[in-house]
Protein backbone atom coordinates (compact mmCIF):
# COMPACT_ATOMS: atom_id res chain seq x y z
CA UNK A 1 0.00 0.00 0.00
CA UNK A 2 0.97 3.74 -0.56
CA UNK A 3 -0.50 7.18 -0.06
CA UNK A 4 0.54 10.28 -2.36
CA UNK A 5 -0.30 13.51 -1.37
CA UNK A 6 -0.50 15.21 -5.05
CA UNK A 7 1.65 18.42 -5.60
CA UNK A 8 -1.43 19.62 -8.29
CA UNK A 9 -3.72 22.42 -6.51
CA UNK A 10 -7.07 20.96 -7.54
CA UNK A 11 -8.94 23.41 -10.53
CA UNK A 12 -12.22 24.52 -11.37
CA UNK A 13 -13.09 24.94 -14.95
CA UNK A 14 -16.75 25.94 -16.59
CA UNK A 15 -18.14 25.32 -19.96
CA UNK A 16 -21.39 27.04 -21.10
CA UNK A 17 -23.29 25.50 -24.01
CA UNK A 18 -26.65 26.62 -25.90
CA UNK A 19 -28.54 25.85 -28.74
CA UNK A 20 -32.08 27.51 -29.94
CA UNK A 21 -34.29 24.50 -31.33
CA UNK A 22 -37.34 25.11 -33.31
CA UNK A 23 -39.94 23.22 -31.31
CA UNK A 24 -41.70 23.84 -27.82
CA UNK A 25 -39.42 22.88 -24.44
CA UNK A 26 -42.41 20.18 -23.72
CA UNK A 27 -40.91 18.21 -26.89
CA UNK A 28 -37.50 19.27 -26.39
CA UNK A 29 -37.39 17.73 -22.50
CA UNK A 30 -39.10 14.72 -23.66
CA UNK A 31 -36.57 13.84 -26.28
CA UNK A 32 -33.96 14.27 -23.66
CA UNK A 33 -35.19 11.21 -21.76
CA UNK A 34 -36.70 9.28 -24.80
CA UNK A 35 -34.55 9.71 -27.17
CA UNK A 36 -31.74 9.88 -25.36
CA UNK A 37 -29.41 7.48 -27.13
CA UNK A 38 -30.38 8.63 -30.53
CA UNK A 39 -28.47 11.90 -30.16
CA UNK A 40 -26.04 11.44 -27.23
CA UNK A 41 -23.40 9.60 -28.73
CA UNK A 42 -19.52 9.55 -29.99
CA UNK A 43 -20.21 8.04 -33.32
CA UNK A 44 -21.84 5.77 -35.38
CA UNK A 45 -19.76 3.00 -33.88
CA UNK A 46 -20.83 3.56 -30.44
CA UNK A 47 -24.25 4.71 -30.86
CA UNK A 48 -25.02 1.07 -31.43
CA UNK A 49 -21.64 -0.69 -29.13
CA UNK A 50 -22.20 1.80 -26.15
CA UNK A 51 -25.58 3.22 -26.45
CA UNK A 52 -26.84 5.77 -23.92
CA UNK A 53 -29.64 5.34 -21.33
CA UNK A 54 -31.50 8.46 -18.70
CA UNK A 55 -33.50 7.48 -16.11
CA UNK A 56 -36.02 9.88 -15.67
CA UNK A 57 -36.35 9.95 -11.91
CA UNK A 58 -34.10 11.84 -8.93
CA UNK A 59 -31.28 9.84 -8.47
CA UNK A 60 -31.55 8.18 -11.93
CA UNK A 61 -28.64 7.85 -13.55
CA UNK A 62 -27.51 8.63 -17.20
CA UNK A 63 -24.95 5.63 -18.37
CA UNK A 64 -23.65 4.35 -21.47
CA UNK A 65 -24.16 0.61 -21.70
CA UNK A 66 -20.68 -1.37 -22.42
CA UNK A 67 -20.49 -4.29 -25.07
CA UNK A 68 -19.61 -6.83 -22.45
CA UNK A 69 -22.72 -6.38 -20.76
CA UNK A 70 -21.41 -3.18 -18.23
CA UNK A 71 -22.00 0.43 -18.38
CA UNK A 72 -20.55 3.80 -17.02
CA UNK A 73 -22.22 6.00 -15.12
CA UNK A 74 -21.61 9.44 -16.62
CA UNK A 75 -23.67 11.57 -13.62
CA UNK A 76 -27.04 10.80 -11.93
CA UNK A 77 -29.90 13.20 -11.23
CA UNK A 78 -29.73 15.45 -8.49
CA UNK A 79 -32.76 18.05 -9.40
CA UNK A 80 -35.78 17.75 -12.02
CA UNK A 81 -38.12 20.20 -12.56
CA UNK A 82 -40.20 18.76 -15.54
CA UNK A 83 -40.24 20.61 -18.66
CA UNK A 84 -37.66 23.38 -17.04
CA UNK A 85 -34.23 22.30 -15.77
CA UNK A 86 -32.33 19.16 -14.77
CA UNK A 87 -28.75 19.06 -12.65
CA UNK A 88 -26.41 15.98 -12.92
CA UNK A 89 -23.72 15.23 -10.74
CA UNK A 90 -21.07 12.99 -11.25
CA UNK A 91 -17.36 12.27 -13.15
CA UNK A 92 -18.24 12.06 -16.85
CA UNK A 93 -16.00 8.39 -16.30
CA UNK A 94 -12.94 10.61 -16.35
CA UNK A 95 -10.01 8.74 -14.53
CA UNK A 96 -9.19 11.43 -12.86
CA UNK A 97 -10.26 13.01 -9.41
CA UNK A 98 -13.12 15.43 -10.81
CA UNK A 99 -16.65 16.20 -9.98
CA UNK A 100 -19.18 17.37 -12.38
CA UNK A 101 -22.23 19.70 -11.56
CA UNK A 102 -24.37 19.83 -15.12
CA UNK A 103 -27.16 21.95 -15.10
CA UNK A 104 -29.52 21.57 -18.30
CA UNK A 105 -32.12 24.03 -18.34
CA UNK A 106 -35.13 24.75 -21.13
CA UNK A 107 -36.52 27.93 -21.94
CA UNK A 108 -39.59 28.47 -24.52
CA UNK A 109 -37.72 31.46 -26.69
CA UNK A 110 -38.57 33.03 -30.03
CA UNK A 111 -41.32 30.17 -30.85
CA UNK A 112 -38.92 27.58 -29.87
CA UNK A 113 -36.82 26.31 -27.07
CA UNK A 114 -33.46 27.09 -25.70
CA UNK A 115 -31.66 24.41 -24.48
CA UNK A 116 -28.58 26.36 -21.57
CA UNK A 117 -26.36 23.59 -20.48
CA UNK A 118 -24.16 25.25 -17.53
CA UNK A 119 -21.17 22.11 -17.08
CA UNK A 120 -18.94 23.11 -13.82
CA UNK A 121 -16.20 20.88 -12.85
CA UNK A 122 -13.47 21.11 -10.09
CA UNK A 123 -10.61 18.61 -9.31
CA UNK A 124 -8.04 17.61 -11.63
CA UNK A 125 -8.51 19.44 -14.24
CA UNK A 126 -6.26 19.09 -17.23
CA UNK A 127 -6.02 22.09 -20.11
CA UNK A 128 -8.54 21.70 -22.57
CA UNK A 129 -11.07 19.93 -21.04
CA UNK A 130 -13.55 22.23 -20.56
CA UNK A 131 -13.37 23.01 -24.15
CA UNK A 132 -13.17 19.25 -24.91
CA UNK A 133 -16.61 18.87 -22.78
CA UNK A 134 -17.89 22.14 -24.69
CA UNK A 135 -17.02 20.28 -27.99
CA UNK A 136 -18.84 17.00 -27.00
CA UNK A 137 -22.04 18.94 -25.88
CA UNK A 138 -22.57 21.38 -28.91
CA UNK A 139 -21.66 17.69 -30.49
CA UNK A 140 -24.78 16.24 -28.96
CA UNK A 141 -26.95 19.10 -29.00
CA UNK A 142 -26.39 19.43 -32.93
CA UNK A 143 -27.87 15.72 -33.09
CA UNK A 144 -30.69 16.55 -30.91
CA UNK A 145 -31.73 19.50 -32.75
CA UNK A 146 -31.51 17.44 -35.83
CA UNK A 147 -33.31 14.52 -34.64
CA UNK A 148 -36.22 17.05 -33.26
CA UNK A 149 -36.18 19.51 -36.11
CA UNK A 150 -36.27 16.62 -38.63
CA UNK A 151 -39.45 15.29 -37.10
Amino acid sequence: MSTKIMENAARVANAQIEIHISAPKEQVYRAWFEDIGSWFYENEETKVTNPTKIEEKLGGRCYMLLPNGGFNVLGEITMIKPNKKIRMRGDCTMPAAVIMNMTIAFEEVDGGTRVHIDHRMAGEISDGMAEEFEEGWMDGLQKLKKLIESN
